[in-house]
């Protein structure tokens, strides 16, 4: 839904770029990552237990769009017929700025999450009775 890769709104794929199971394995590969990150913890998350969705988001678009740009890099081809130059696979600069986009903020909130989860597990965990305010 995040990346609106939707058949009807890509008319000149005719279908969607993105299958369920690149989907399953970019959400794999960035929890993976993630758990690799430093600060180490001694949690490991698996896609069924990864508590941040946004994050998961991020990173797993992120992947996705790295992965079209270099399937986009290898097939570009620009051809000429009658005067008129084709060349439907160029938007692997755009997709690699986009993903390099979405992959920093996959990072530093990575990165944040990590570092909290970290600090937590050495002090423990003080909660304000604020959080639980309703307004």
């Amino acid at each position: 839904m995040f990346l609106l890769d939707k058949a009807e709104l890509n008319p000149l794929l005719l279908g969607v770029r993105f299958t369920t199971d690149m989907i399953e394995r970019a959400m794999v590969n960035m929890v993976d990552s993630f758990n690799l990150m430093n600060p180490p913890t001694n949690i490991h998350y698996t896609v069924e237990n990864f508590p941040f969705r946004s994050v998961l988001l991020l990173g797993t678009s992120a992947y996705l769009l790295r992965s079209a740009a270099i399937n986009e890099a290898n097939n570009e081809l620009s051809y000429s017929a009658n005067g008129v130059t084709v060349n439907d696979k160029d938007k692997a600069q755009t997709f690699l700025g986009i993903s390099g986009q979405l992959m920093g903020e996959f990072k530093e909130m990575a990165q944040n999450l990590k570092l909290n989860q970290n600090i937590s597990q050495v002090y423990g965990v003080k909660f304000s009775e604020y959080q639980r305010r309703v307004f």
